[in-house]
């Protein structure tokens, strides 16, 4: 596993402890190539999660562009309701009646997590009828899992 942020920070102390910001932003300048991989999610029980495979990238960097399906509530409320997808969130809801059903997306496999507890790394943006973009929301380093806020309200299933 690559070095987290703090090791990388540390190849840029000198021998009394100073920390060259200057040199350290040189290093850590973003690839414009963005690579990502799919892997075991750093949450516990949360299946695989989506993670930055690149050195890093800045803030707004656009990770992905993909397109969804739109789908009527009917097939939605169907899909929701489906025993293999019901806490799987495999949908994201775009009006009262359309849905976006983000399967087969690699978008799906980035974990949520509440704006407030601040590991929000990602945003989802539509830029199409059935086309999304995944944007950093900050610069993102190596092996950094991918999180956002699936909806203000939402909360992980439990089995309790």
């Amino acid at each position: 596993m690559a070095a987290s942020l703090a090791a990388y920070g540390e190849q840029f102390r000198s021998a009394d402890g100073q920390f060259d910001e200057y040199e350290y932003e040189t290093y850590a300048s973003c690839t414009p190539d963005v690579l990502l991989s799919v892997r075991p999610s750093t949450i516990e029980a949360a299946g695989d999660g989506l993670f930055l495979a690149s050195h890093c990238c800045e803030a707004g960097t656009k990770l992905l562009s993909e397109e969804g399906r739109v789908i009527k509530r009917p097939e939605a409320k169907k899909l929701l309701n489906d025993p293999g997808w019901k806490h799987a969130n495999p949908v994201i809801q775009l009006n009262k009646n359309q849905f976006l059903d983000i399967r087969a997306l690699r978008m799906y496999k980035a974990n949520h997590a509440t704006v407030l507890s601040g590991r929000n790394n990602i945003e989802i943006m539509r830029t199409g009828a059935g086309r999304i973009e995944v944007v950093a929301l900050r610069n993102i380093y190596e092996d950094e899992e991918l999180f956002w806020e699936y909806a203000p309200s939402w909360q992980p299933h439990s089995e309790e």
